[in-house]
């Protein structure tokens, strides 16, 4: 990657957005703020490095330092920190040994039956936490592009800076996974194999890290906007910026362990598919199909893994691809902003995701190993292909409109070469709402038609993950129930917040976007 070129082309458009002149009321303001304000931390020097006013700088530090309770308040949260881990082994020991039929949770025999098979394991144990040394080694050494977050008013408005080498990783743990794997020195099947235990740890892991992560900040001092009730400040975390080296840990988590460990779960599903079909036909005296590439120079055996599964590693390739080649824009999202770092994000990340999201996965296979295959017709098969793809060219240009609108606006956007580079990713004169607090409300490319086209776009991703499997089992659509409840709590939560920070101009904004999700229904 150009990573001095692209350092210099942030460097001088941060300088050019710096050179904005502040109205009359702005040096009025903050003049009479310099008595209490460090050169760097006043509003107004926040106002200049996000475009805003001193006034809109004042209500973000406002809402900075305030707690407000979300997800029923302590007892909800705790409930969520107790139910979700058991939710997690029920689904999956229904899917391992049930095949994807939902058991009694009361049963002593269920439990009993699936628990010891879940039992973390030397093997597993050394999977996972290798592949989280691994990717932190990968986030600190290699190259990319550093680029700016936003003014964190906790700080000063200090604006912290994110290595982005999610491409520069991703292609290095593929080239490293397929040596490992056709050398034998470690076929990626054994992920699949082992994937109960590694679970196990990864859930034991989420959860050591969540009370290491409190018992940090609390001891150093490092702690923000606490509730003061325990149960809470773990859920939503005590540090808002955890930092080892050049490494953020809360946008590592987030980024690189989740998704990637999905694709590889998925794609380890995949090849031991492709075994299988191929042992069953060898079994029944069958000559396996060869193909032949670039003119005879290469021989390979015909993929044998379902379309299914293939679905899913596609879907999942996708989204992990996604994340790795526009990293870049996570710096300014909310989770890295505003949401700190406790079991929310930290359980979720190294647990929830990549051993929840891959319940399509998991039950395709298992009905394969059972020699009980999910077939459909090739018209269906096609037509989830088809959204499938549709839906992500929405979701990858919508979120890049979005991310690089607010970039520009900052002075810190960074034009990207990496692959692939989606038709209308960035809005060359995007339209938008000027707000009275200074920032500005897009109304451009897929933000003309719905406030929220990127949460359109996923829900109908993850309804494909689904429909794929069919319809007799409930699990597979667990991601889709999920995730639309956690929308809907978004959803609600931002209107709240865009009303209260923008008042009348959030009024306007939804004059013109009159719809939250789909054009002239909803």
């Amino acid at each position: 990657m150009l990573l001095q070129t692209e350092r210099g082309m942030g460097s001088s458009l941060r300088h050019r957005a710096t050179k904005r002149k502040l109205s009359a009321e702005d040096v009025s303001s903050s003049r009479s703020l310099s008595s209490t304000s460090s050169e760097s931390g006043s509003e107004a020097d926040i106002a200049i490095k996000t475009g805003g006013t001193v006034e809109g700088a004042k209500k973000d530090a406002a809402r900075d330092s305030k707690v407000m309770y979300e997800f029923g308040g302590p007892l909800g949260v705790s409930a969520l920190m107790v139910g979700f881990p058991i939710l997690m082994l029920y689904f999956y020991l229904c899917l391992a040994f049930h095949r994807g039929h939902l058991q009694n949770p009361l049963s002593q025999e269920f439990w009993a039956n699936g628990l010891p098979t879940i039992v973390p394991t030397y093997r597993a144990t050394m999977i996972y936490m290798l592949f989280n040394v691994f990717q932190l080694f990968t986030a600190a050494t290699l190259p990319g592009v550093t680029v700016l977050g936003l003014p964190v008013p906790s700080l000063g408005g200090k604006q912290l800076e994110y290595l982005c080498n999610g491409v520069a990783t991703w292609y290095v743990d593929l080239v490293l996974v397929a040596a490992l794997h056709f050398t034998g020195v470690f076929p990626i099947t054994i992920v699949i194999d082992e994937v109960g235990p590694i679970m196990s740890v990864a859930m034991i892991w989420g959860i050591i890290v969540t009370i290491g992560c409190y018992v940090v900040g609390r001891v150093s001092g490092r702690d923000h906007r606490m509730s003061g009730s325990i149960p809470y400040d773990l859920f939503m975390g005590a540090i808002l910026n955890p930092r080892i080296g050049n490494v953020d840990l809360k946008m590592w988590n987030e980024i690189r362990i989740p998704w990637k460990l999905l694709f590889f779960v998925s794609l380890s599903a995949a090849v031991k598919d492709h075994e299988i079909n191929m042992a069953r036909e060898l079994q029944a005296g069958l000559t396996p199909q060869v193909w032949s590439l670039f003119g005879g120079m290469i021989e390979m055996n015909a993929i044998k893994t379902s379309a299914p599964l293939l679905f899913m590693l596609l879907a999942h390739l996708l989204y992990v691809n996604a994340c790795m080649k526009g990293e870049e824009c996570i710096p300014t999202t909310w989770d890295i902003f505003y949401e700190k770092w406790g079991f929310m994000l930290i359980f979720w990340n190294f647990a929830g995701v990549p051993f929840s999201y891959c319940y399509s996965t998991l039950y395709l296979l298992n009905r394969s190993l059972a020699n009980e295959p999910i077939q459909h017709s090739k018209f269906y098969t096609t037509f989830l292909f088809v959204t499938l793809l549709l839906a992500y060219y929405v979701w990858d240009t919508a979120n890049s409109q979005k991310n690089r609108f607010r970039m520009q606006q900052r002075g810190t956007f960074v034009e990207r070469k990496t692959f692939p580079q989606l038709p209308w990713g960035t809005l060359k004169k995007p339209t938008y709402v000027q707000t009275k607090h200074g920032n500005k409300l897009l109304t451009g490319g897929h933000w003309r038609f719905v406030r929220k086209p990127h949460y359109t776009a996923d829900l109908l991703m993850a309804l494909s993950w689904g429909l794929i499997t069919g319809f007799d089992s409930l699990i597979p659509y667990f991601y889709v129930v999920f995730f639309t409840t956690v929308l809907v709590h978004r959803v609600g939560r931002d209107e709240i917040h865009c009303q209260s920070k923008y008042g009348a101009d959030f009024d306007e904004y939804c004059r013109q976007v009159p719809y939250m999700f789909i054009p002239f229904i909803f």
